[in-house]
């Protein structure tokens, strides 16, 4: 649900993307811009200055730029950890490079060739910009990693709650640590109410040999009726899982699909401080497994 999107500074000289740049991207929108902050900055403005916008457009784009660099907010852009990040070549030579790391999900740009998406695809609904608020999926583990495959690549760290995520014989959880292993992800702590009677050695006899990176684990076990939502946060975004992450058997009914939504970064810190403020108060148990 969260897509990564290369997007040509030279637009800029046009108020219509610095528009969508403010209105279509972030945290809770499921789309950031790759790049390098700076060197996109300093290329936009390049831009704007040659374009022949009105005076108060222009300069509302110019503050934007200057901010930009030195931004540590949240906002419109996140370059992916394990994408290189002192490459200061123009953009057309710099998006070259980085295809060979990772093709992009969206790639905007004036030129709407080579799949490349213009203000006019966008504003008629392209298939490839759209991400839906809610998806459903099925509750198999491969369907319900995939669905979150593109937030985990973005994330270094993660924190899972579902009040009834299990350790042991966990369909959802092989998957999910077969994901990370291909992404920058350092470390997961899961939140849940179930304890495992010896975790260390679940661990060792499921998963150690899926985790050749060594992703760190925490369990953390909340008590009963703390937490009713199920969560997947990250430092680079968060989606709310209906039925929670553990996969099920197909029985026919509507519950065989997952719903999955994309959350505000309100909701995100409210439900941390929660979590926070759980551990503060020794009313959970933590549990270092790797």
């Amino acid at each position: 649900m969260y897509k990564e999107v290369a997007f040509d500074p030279c637009c800029l000289h046009s108020f219509e993307y610095y528009s969508l740049l403010k209105q279509q991207f972030g945290f809770d929108k499921g789309r950031y811009v790759a790049a390098d902050r700076r060197a996109w900055a300093q290329e936009a403005m390049a831009a704007v200055k040659q374009a022949e916008l009105s005076v108060i457009r222009e300069q509302s784009i110019k503050n934007y730029l200057n901010k930009l660099p030195r931004s540590r907010d949240s906002d419109e852009f996140l370059l992916a950890p394990d994408r290189p990040k002192n490459d200061h070549r123009l953009w057309p030579a710099w998006i070259n490079s980085q295809i060979q790391v990772r093709p992009f999900d969206v790639t905007i740009s004036e030129s709407a060739d080579e799949g490349r998406l213009d203000i006019n695809s966008i504003n008629e609904g392209h298939p490839e910009w759209g991400i839906p608020a809610s998806l459903s999926t099925p509750r198999t583990a491969e369907a319900i990693v995939d669905a979150v495959r593109g937030l985990l690549r973005l994330s270094t760290e993660i924190t899972l709650i579902d009040p009834y995520f299990r350790l042991a014989d966990n369909q959802t959880f092989s998957k999910f640590l077969f994901a990370l292993q291909s992404t920058s992800v350092r470390s997961i702590c899961v939140v849940s109410t179930i304890a495992s009677a010896d975790p260390q050695r679940v661990y060792q006899r499921e998963y150690l040999s899926i985790n050749g990176r060594g992703v760190g684990l925490e369990w953390v076990v909340a008590p009963d009726q703390f937490f009713h939502d199920r969560y997947l946060l990250t430092d680079a975004g968060a989606v709310r899982a209906g039925h929670g992450f553990m996969s099920d058997v197909v029985k026919g009914t509507h519950a065989d699909q997952l719903n999955i939504n994309l959350i505000s970064i309100d909701e995100v810190q409210r439900t941390q401080q929660s979590l926070k403020t759980l551990l503060d108060e020794g009313k959970a148990t933590r549990i270092t497994i790797v």
